[in-house]
């Protein structure tokens, strides 16, 4: 099985002299904000502690985005680290997933892509360091995204409709900034910034405009190497120092602090709540794995069912309308971009 190959790697990739450290930009980033934000009152749907974070050093957002039409207030966005600090992945190589096993351990998790007849696994420990992974698979150009402050997993299509009617397909990279603690994108074309948990433009040409998402699958090594054996996975052979078989934020998924200031989310659920958002139209639910179970549930929705499951390492998107937008998140980042979400509480 091939996938499809995308023809060139941005040019920030090939600029670079030697590999970056990205262990050590990513322990040095999640220490500095852990502490800025232990200096912060505690936060709830309530607070009023609300800071931004704008780091010496880091990105400029003015200089280096198109900023027309934006769509976020400016003042809650944090600015972390320079552009590409964070250096998303474009045509990345891979290996056969039996192979993974070298350094893939059977409780690691995987983001699963299936379009057509072909699949690819793309690892949370290369995520944790990329962000984003730009490729092609069954002739759709994706975006496979993670987030590791909201374990926010989406695949978008890159491919979107411009205002005359014709398309293109757009190539991400990670932005050095966050809203509400989540993940900015951006298109390395048109420089506009892209919202994953959003899942639109929030600023640029094609502010607005909504990504199509595709159903999310989260699971373990050990389950997917078992039904796909031969499937590509991106490897860790990436040209990047970065020791993947570890991450710095591990110890971030044990406790309910949070990473930065958050202005506002909701009080309904503990925060790091892990689920499924699903919004359709502009009616938003979240689903907690609790509530998902061991069968599976589904949820009724106006543009049709979304049916759901859970593995020991996510979430699962069976199935769903075309129309209707689902990602794996925390309760707390979802609830923030939509706060009239309805939870979905575990059936009696």
């Amino acid at each position: 099985m091939t996938l499809a190959r995308i023809p060139k790697k941005p040019d920030f990739v090939r600029s670079h002299s030697r590999p970056i450290n990205i262990s050590k930009t990513l322990g040095t980033f999640l220490v500095a904000v852990m502490a800025f934000s232990s200096s912060v009152v505690a936060q709830d749907a309530e607070s009023n502690s609300f800071k931004r974070i704008k780091r010496p050093g880091a990105v400029d957002l003015k200089e280096e985005y198109d900023l027309s039409g934006l769509s976020i207030p400016e003042d809650e966005i944090h600015c972390l680290l320079p552009k590409d600090r964070i250096p998303s992945l474009t045509d990345p190589e891979t290996e056969a997933a039996k192979d993974s096993a070298e350094w893939l351990k059977p409780t690691s998790r995987l983001i699963v892509v299936q379009i057509g007849n072909e699949t690819l696994g793309v690892p949370i420990q290369i995520l944790d360091a990329h962000e984003v992974v730009n490729v092609s698979v069954g002739d759709e150009p994706v975006a496979v995204t993670y987030c590791p402050l909201c374990d926010s997993a989406a695949v978008f299509s890159r491919r979107v409709v411009k205002p005359d009617g014709s398309t293109i397909d757009l190539e991400f990279g990670v932005s050095g900034a966050l809203y509400n603690s989540n993940v900015l994108m951006y298109d390395r074309t048109h420089k506009g910034l892209w919202s994953q948990l959003g899942m639109q433009a929030v600023s640029g040409v094609f502010v607005g405009k909504r990504l199509s998402v595709l159903p999310i699958k989260v699971l373990r090594f050990e389950a997917f190497v078992s039904k796909h054996p031969d499937a590509p996975v991106v490897s860790r052979n990436t040209s990047y120092r970065r020791d993947y078989a570890r991450s710095p934020y591990a110890g971030y998924f044990f406790n309910d602090r949070l990473a930065v200031p958050v202005k506002r989310f909701g009080d309904a659920l503990k925060k790091k709540t892990l689920g499924v958002g699903v919004l359709v139209g502009d009616k938003a639910s979240f689903v907690p794995v609790n509530a998902i179970g061991e069968n599976g549930y589904t949820l009724e929705t106006a543009a049709g069912d979304v049916r759901l499951t859970s593995s020991k390492s996510g979430v699962v998107v069976e199935s769903k309308p075309k129309s209707v937008l689902a990602m794996q998140t925390f309760y707390y980042s979802w609830s923030a971009f939509y706060p009239d979400t309805e939870v979905i509480h575990k059936a009696e």
